[in-house]
């Protein structure tokens, strides 16, 4: 995808205008509102239009990462929740496993003692 030489937004390839100088150097623009500004001999980043657009979509990245990070959170929150299950279903296995061995171990008293 092309890059605006004025305002340094990426826009589809089939849209735009691309300009190449005599010199060879290829210009591309996002819309004629960049071309004719670039013309004027005006300068992308001092303009407050192109500062207002680029301050727009930082907020909007900065929305979406927190969505992200919040996503991912919950991941981790939701794979300790189930670390705690596992370990407490391993737990309750031990815990029988040793009540089923005390009651064997019960159960061969009693019969060592019967003979």
């Amino acid at each position: 995808m092309p890059k605006c030489s004025f305002c340094s937004e990426q826009y589809e390839f089939p849209y735009g205008l691309t300009v190449v100088l005599p010199d060879g150097k290829i210009l591309y623009f996002c819309s004629s509102k960049c071309r004719r500004n670039y013309e004027l001999g005006r300068i992308g980043w001092k303009t407050r239009w192109v500062k207002k657009r680029k301050k727009g979509k930082k907020e909007e990245r900065e929305e979406i990462m927190k969505q992200a990070e919040e996503k991912k959170e919950k991941k981790k929150v939701m794979e300790k929740i189930k670390e705690a299950a596992e370990k407490a279903e391993k737990q309750t296995e031990q815990e029988k496993k040793g009540e089923e061995k005390k009651q064997a171990k019960t159960e061969d008293k009693q019969e060592n003692k019967q003979r």
